[in-house]
């Protein structure tokens, strides 16, 4: 003959286990969406006035395991929007345009004034400190990663 406290007891025990799964299962989901694959970080963007062309620097961050590469950029806020990179040639400095921008993975490209950055391009409204630029980067694997970069001086 069994206590009447074995079938609660019972009870008790797989309810606690499917809490404990279930509180499993939420940490795991968590941790995998907690790290972003890409991520832009120290983003920021030079006031200009509307028409004119300005700069957008950031870190691009892969915490992924595989390389990826940055293939476009699309903004509301100027008609284009380009990776361009500063270089020096026969003592001028001139930039040229990049059409794709590999990230190695675990890896960090940062985009710097007198480097790398992005060109904002005739911009469609005026640039004030405290406002925000929204960036659509577009990677090669189809990621979409949105950002809005805040502006400031340099």
């Amino acid at each position: 003959m069994t206590s009447p406290a074995v079938p609660v007891l019972r009870r008790i025990l797989v309810a606690g286990c499917s809490m404990a799964t279930t509180l499993l299962a939420a940490c795991a989901l968590r941790s995998e969406t907690s790290v972003p694959r890409v991520a832009i970080q120290q983003s920021w963007a030079r006031i200009a006035d509307s028409g004119a062309t300005s700069g957008a620097y950031m870190d691009i961050v892969n915490n992924d395991t595989v390389p990826i590469t940055l293939v476009g950029i699309t903004t509301s806020d100027a008609s284009a929007a380009e990776v361009h990179e500063t270089m020096q040639q026969d003592g001028m400095a001139h930039m040229m345009p990049r059409t794709a921008l590999r990230i190695p993975a675990g890896d960090v490209v940062r985009m710097t004034p007198g480097g790398l950055h992005v060109m904002l391009i005739d911009l469609r409204r005026t640039l004030v400190v405290g406002d925000s630029v929204r960036l659509r980067l577009q990677f090669s694997d189809s990621t979409i990663v949105a950002a809005t970069v805040p502006v400031k001086t340099p």
